[in-house]
C-alpha cells in the first residue's frame, strides 16, 4: 500500500469509533477451505477490536515516567506472515518466544461436559462453537530513534508481554495494543463436524496452520491528541476512565458503530475480478497453501504465473518409512494425481496414514487421493478393513500434513 502518515491524515472518516484515530489496523482473513472440492469462502467475523492499554513498568500507574505517544510516521508489526511452525517452548521468555506468545487465540465453546473453550497457539483442532477469537499483542516498547525497521527490529515486546519491563535498546514506552477478531464458523459446521473432517480453515496469506496469523498497525493519530489522551484519561477515581471508556476521555471524539461503520473507502481500484468472498478456487492474490515447518514463500500480488504450491521444505521426503512394504489386495483405480508408491502394511490396528480416515462404499482411489488433496494432505492411501473398521466398507485415510 502507499499510505503515508500524511495521507492518513488527510482521511475524511474512519471506521474505528474513536473519530481522532485516523490509523489503520490489518489482519489476514480467515477462509473456510472446503474438504470436498478444495474451494475457499470467506469466513464472516464480528469485527477488529483494537485495545489501548496502559502496561509495563513505564506507566505512571507503575511508577514509571509515562507512556509515549507513538509519533507521526510510526508503523509496527506482531507476527510473521511466513511462519508455518511454533519454534520456542512457550515461557522460555525470549523476544522469539514472547512474538509467538503474543499470537495465542481462544477457542470459544460453550462450556458444557463435551464441549469446554481452550487458547491455542496455530489453529484449534476443534470446532469452535461460540465462535474463534483470534488476537495479538503488538510490542509495546520503541528504541526511540526509528519509525519502522524490516521484521519490526525498532520495537520488542515487554518482559511479561502484557506487563513488565523493556530491554536496554527499546527503552520507549508505547501504549500496549491488544487486537481481537471473532470469527464465526458457525454457518460451515454441517460440512466438516459430522462427517470428521480434520480443521478445515485457513488465513489469506497461504497459511492453514494458524502460525501465520499476524497483525499490522499504521500510526494514524496526531500526536499531540494522543497524549494527551494518555496523560489525562487513566483517572482511577473516575469510573468511566477506569473502566476503559474512550467516551470519558474529554479529548476523544467518540460516536457509535453505526456512524463509524458509513465510512468506506473511496476509489476502490478492482484487482479481484472474481471478488473475495467465495467460492473462489484459489485464495485472493497469489498465496498457494504451504504447510511448513519451514517459513512460506510470499508472493508479490500479480504473480503470474502463480505456482499452485510454494517450495518444498529442506530436508523433507515423500516417501513413506513407517511400514514395511508388501503386496496386499487393493480396491482398483488410478490415482488422479501424485505419485503412486507401493503397498503398505499397517502395523496391528495402528494406520500407517493416521491423521484423518473414513469409510464410503462407493471409494475409489481418484475419490480418496482428490479428497485428501483438497484437505491438505501429503499422502493418501485406500485400503481393507481392520477388526475396528466397519466390515463392509472400503476406506481411505491421509497423514503427514503437508503440501501435496
Amino acid at each position: 500500500m502507499n499510505q503515508t502518515y500524511t495521507t492518513l491524515r488527510e482521511s475524511s472518516c474512519t471506521s474505528c469509533e474513536v473519530t481522532n484515530d485516523l490509523s489503520n489496523y490489518w489482519v489476514p482473513t480467515l477462509y473456510f477451505k472446503d474438504p470436498l472440492n478444495g474451494t475457499f469462502t470467506k469466513v464472516p467475523n464480528g469485527g477488529l477490536l483494537v485495545y489501548y492499554e496502559n502496561r509495563g513498568n513505564g506507566d505512571t500507574s507503575n511508577g514509571g515516567a509515562g507512556l509515549t505517544a507513538f509519533p507521526p510516521g510510526f508503523r509496527m508489526l506482531s507476527g510473521n506472515a511466513a511462519k508455518r511452525a511454533q519454534i520456542y517452548p512457550i515461557g522460555q521468555g525470549s523476544q522469539g518466544e514472547l512474538a509467538e506468545r503474543a499470537l495465542i487465540g481462544s477457542c470459544l465453546r460453550y462450556n458444557t461436559a463435551n464441549s469446554v473453550g481452550y487458547n491455542y497457539y496455530g489453529f484449534p483442532t476443534t470446532d469452535c462453537e461460540a465462535g474463534l477469537n483470534a488476537r495479538l499483542q503488538m510490542p509495546t516498547c520503541w528504541d526511540g530513534v526509528n519509525l519502522w525497521l524490516p521484521g519490526s527490529a525498532h520495537v520488542s515486546y515487554l518482559s511479561g508481554l502484557d506487563n513488565g519491563v523493556c530491554d536496554d535498546a527499546h527503552p520507549v514506552y508505547l501504549m500496549h495494543l491488544f487486537y481481537e477478531v471473532t470469527w464465526d464458523l458457525s454457518s460451515f459446521r454441517s460440512q466438516w463436524v459430522p462427517q470428521g473432517y480434520p480443521w478445515p480453515f485457513v488465513y489469506s496469506n497461504s497459511d492453514p496452520t494458524g502460525f501465520g496469523w499476524h497483525g499490522d498497525f499504521y500510526n494514524g493519530w496526531d500526536q499531540t491528541v494522543l497524549q494527551n489522551a494518555i496523560n489525562n484519561c487513566n483517572d482511577p477515581n473516575n469510573p468511566g476512565q477506569a473502566g476503559g471508556l474512550a467516551s470519558a476521555c474529554p479529548y476523544l471524539t467518540v460516536v457509535d458503530g453505526g456512524t463509524a461503520g458509513e465510512c468506506t473507502i473511496k476509489n476502490v481500484e478492482v484487482t479481484q475480478p472474481q471478488g473475495i468472498n467465495g467460492p473462489l478456487a484459489t485464495l485472493p492474490g497469489c498465496n498457494p497453501l504451504q504447510y511448513g515447518p519451514c517459513d512460506a514463500t510470499l508472493y508479490p500480488f500479480g504473480t503470474s504465473p502463480c505456482p499452485a504450491t510454494g517450495p518444498a521444505c529442506a530436508g523433507t521426503t515423500t516417501t513413506a518409512t513407517s511400514a514395511s512394504q508388501t503386496t496386499s489386495s487393493l480396491p482398483t483405480g488410478t490415482a488422479t494425481s501424485g505419485t503412486y508408491l507401493g503397498c503398505y502394511v499397517d502395523s496391528g490396528s495402528a494406520r500407517t496414514l493416521a491423521s484423518y480416515t473414513t469409510t464410503n462404499n462407493a471409494m475409489t482411489n481418484p475419490l480418496c487421493v482428490q479428497t485428501c488433496s483438497n484437505m491438505g494432505y501429503m499422502f493418501a492411501g485406500t485400503g481393507e478393513p481392520v477388526a475396528t473398521d466397519v466390515q463392509d466398507r472400503l476406506l481411505f485415510f491421509a497423514g503427514l500434513t503437508s503440501s501435496i
